[in-house]
This record gives structure tokens, C-alpha cells and sequence, in this order.
């Protein structure tokens, strides 16, 4: 019996992983939005940049989208999911320590690049 356990728990490992990243993923972006304000006010810095941390997370999400589908077929698509979720964990991270504007900017936009993994690679996984 225990083993019947063991063999169906690592078959849903993935894809509970899987779902857990994409849904970070979807938190990156939406509780950032009511705190922003403040976010900007902490760094004392103009808050026409508030703005500027969700347009870099998008524009992230779209800078890798070229290359990770190929890569994801030569190398598979499971180091390049674990890849992305350790960018993305060190992104968050990073935005945790950041002591100005730009440094959170920075680290706002690998967040973004970040999430282009999942929705590059994790989304034809699920496919499949």
C-alpha cells in the first residue's frame, strides 16, 4: 500500500508544482497593484514610476518568449521550468532587499522575464 502512495505522489509532484508557479505567478502581478504607491513612497521617488514596475514585469514577460521554446525542446521542458522558477525566487527575493527605485525596477523586470517560462513553457506542458 505504501508504495501504491509513493508512486502516485511523485506523478503529482509536477503538476502541482506546475500550478503553484503559474500561480505565483498571477500574485506577482495583482497584489503588487494596490501597494505600489507606497512602495514608490518608501524610496522617496517620483510617483509617475509607479506605473514603470508593472510595464517592466510585462515587458520581461515578453523579452525571452523566442528562445525558450526552442531551448525547452532541445533541452526538455522540465530544467527549464526549474530554471524559471529559481529566477523567478530570487527575483522575489530581490525585491524584498532592493534600497531604491531602480533596484526594484531591475528586479521587477527578471520577475517578469521570469514568468515568461511559464507562460512559454508550462502552459504547452500542460497541453501535453
Amino acid at each position: 500500500m505504501p508504495r501504491f502512495f509513493a508512486r502516485h505522489a511523485a506523478t503529482l509532484f509536477f503538476p502541482m508544482a506546475l500550478i503553484l508557479y503559474d500561480f505565483a505567478a498571477y500574485l506577482s502581478t495583482d497584489l503588487i497593484q494596490p501597494g505600489i504607491i507606497n512602495v514608490v513612497r518608501d524610496f522617496n521617488a517620483d510617483v509617475s514610476l509607479a506605473p514603470a514596475a508593472v510595464s517592466l514585469y510585462l515587458a520581461g514577460g515578453m523579452a525571452l518568449q523566442w528562445l525558450l521554446g526552442p531551448l525547452s525542446d532541445r533541452v526538455g521542458r522540465r530544467p527549464v521550468l526549474i530554471t524559471g522558477a529559481l529566477i523567478f525566487t530570487l527575483a522575489c527575493a530581490a525585491t524584498m532587499f532592493t534600497t531604491s527605485m531602480t533596484q526594484f525596477l531591475i528586479a521587477r523586470a527578471i520577475q517578469g522575464t521570469s514568468i515568461c517560462f511559464i507562460a512559454t513553457v508550462g502552459y504547452v506542458t500542460v497541453q501535453e
